[in-house]
Formats: structure tokens, C-alpha cells, sequence
């Protein structure tokens, strides 16, 4: 499985505009998409709850499932 490699992640946001006002969680939802554009959302959201931090982040959002995660993508995609 993928794991979050928060280095590239750093590097990431930094090569990366961000025009839309994207916060960090939506970034790392485009980090994870742009490493392997086939993942859907059941394989990001098990990406996500393997790490610590990713974790915190969900819950924060009040995400617990492959449908929050979903969601989220759906309305960056509407942007």
C-alpha cells in the first residue's frame, strides 16, 4: 500500500499554486491523486488511515468512511 510521504508532500505545496485557497487536507487529497490518478476513493481513504496525521485530519472533517473522502473529491473537482 501507499504510504504518505510527507517530504514530497512539503515539496508538493510548495511547486503547487494555490489560486483556489485549497487547505492543507484538500492538498493532500491532490498529492495522493497526482502520485497514482487511478486510486479511487476506498484505496485514498485506507492511504489516509494508515498515517497518524492524515487521521487527525479526517476526523477533524468529520470524515470516517470511503464516502466522506469521495465527497471531499467531488467538490474539489467542482472547483
Amino acid at each position: 500500500m501507499t504510504r504518505i510521504n510527507w517530504s514530497q508532500f512539503k515539496q508538493f505545496k510548495q511547486d503547487r499554486p494555490n489560486p483556489a485557497g485549497l487547505d492543507n487536507f484538500q492538498l493532500l487529497l491532490e498529492f495522493i491523486r497526482s502520485i497514482d490518478n487511478f486510486l479511487g476513493p476506498d484505496e485514498m481513504y485506507a492511504i489516509l488511515a494508515e498515517d497518524d496525521l492524515s487521521r487527525q485530519m479526517m476526523e477533524k472533517r468529520g470524515i470516517g468512511d470511503a464516502a466522506g473522502v469521495e465527497e471531499h473529491l467531488y467538490r474539489l473537482m467542482r472547483r
